[in-house]
């Protein structure tokens, strides 16, 4: 028994010393790995008979940008610079830190000539704080924001960038967008903005009825008083822009964090149910209450982002966690996602930053996607 013990001991010395080895050698790699994006490629079919013609959409999310994060912006660059690409949808989540603003200015700027869309996240309203490591081992690892918290990060500058661009601000708000897929790349036909001070604010559900005659449906970012500006785009310059050959039109969806409980499904466009009309529904966090909503409503394609592909996980098993109450599954990739009613095609980005105080991914590089709309 005597001779056992410093046996033990040793396999038990031996066993920890492994397990620390592999632990900080993984560390190790994903402090690698996060500094390494890829442009992902998807075909999304779509029945031939509906008439949609074949356009390609870039998908981005969870930038996180802070100081040192320059070499995301420099990889999206490559991507505008390499890709044919007609449609831009931006999924939330930019900043890492306030002094992240100007990055996440350099990351979208190549793409500000072409038609856009975007949802915000909670870390494009709120800093990330530091928290204990098992929290990202959770299933949903959120903790409520105190409901009197004000955002500390510059949101507003980066939505009216956004808009600035003629991108529609999807945040509990629908829009029509219109892509001249015939047009010489760093060219396309203006859709008019209008400020709209008429407008009401906080209403996102009601006043949908009330826009039937807008390409953009008003949104809002109400915070302990603080708004944005509401804008409009008239449909008589989308009817314009559309008359051009080559025109598909994508009618588009979407709704404000439902990681923090701020999503209200809009209405449709007016448009929405056309054949010719390609359907795309947009949230930041895919939680299944909206992933159902959207796939209800007849969505074609949902995107969202948020989950960072599990940010840890194992070769040949994937995600670990989702911080969201998607299965792992549907952590990343393009995946089919039925509803009691009906099916929709669900595309989840990975993302390609990380938190400032968890600079890491392991198993999960980071990731831009661009997805090929394709008649069959």
């Amino acid at each position: 028994m005597r001779r056992a013990l410093p046996r033990v001991a040793r396999y038990a010395a031996g066993t920890v010393f492994t397990g620390a080895a592999l632990a900080a050698g993984s560390l190790a790699w994903g402090a690698c790995e996060r500094r390494f994006p890829v442009l992902r490629r998807y075909d999304v079919p779509v029945p031939a008979y509906r008439g949609i013609r074949p356009f390609t959409l870039l998908h981005i999310s969870d930038l996180h940008m802070y100081p040192g994060q320059d070499f995301l912006a420099h990889f999206l660059e490559a991507v505008a610079e390499r890709e044919n690409v007609d449609l831009v949808i931006s999924t939330g989540d930019n900043f890492g830190s306030a002094q992240g603003l100007e990055l996440a200015f350099a990351a979208h700027r190549p793409f500000f000539d072409l038609p856009g869309a975007f949802v915000l996240g909670s870390n494009d309203y709120f800093s990330a704080r530091r928290k204990s490591w098992s929290r990202y081992l959770r299933s949903d690892a959120r903790t409520c924001d105190a409901p009197g918290r004000t955002p500390d990060l510059p949101w507003q500058d980066l939505v009216h960038a956004f808009t600035d661009a003629g991108w529609h601000d999807l945040s509990n708000a629908s829009a029509l967008c219109v892509l001249r897929l015939d047009a010489d790349k760093g060219g396309r036909p203006p859709v008019a903005q209008v400020f709209s001070p008429e407008t009401p604010r906080g209403l996102s559900s009601q006043m949908h009825g009330g826009t039937e005659n807008c390409a953009t449906s008003a949104n809002h970012h109400t915070f302990a008083g603080v708004e944005s500006r509401p804008w409009q785009a008239h449909e008589d310059s989308v009817t314009r822009y559309a008359a051009y050959s080559g025109a598909q039109r994508v009618a588009l969806i979407g709704v404000d964090d439902p990681h923090m409980n701020r999503d209200q499904i809009p209405l449709a466009p007016k448009e929405w149910h056309r054949d010719d009309v390609f359907r795309v529904a947009v949230a930041h966090a895919p939680y299944r209450r909206v992933l159902d909503a959207f796939t209800d409503m007849g969505a074609d394609l949902i995107l969202a982002g948020h989950t960072h592909g599990g940010q840890f996980g194992l070769p040949g098993v994937g995600a670990l966690v989702t911080n969201c109450d998607v299965p792992r599954q549907w952590a990343k990739g393009l995946h089919e996602w039925v509803s009691p009613k009906a099916r929709s095609l669900l595309h989840v980005s990975a993302g390609l930053g990380t938190s400032p105080f968890v600079p890491f991914r392991i198993a999960t590089r980071p990731e831009a996607s661009l997805l090929r709309i394709c008649p069959q």
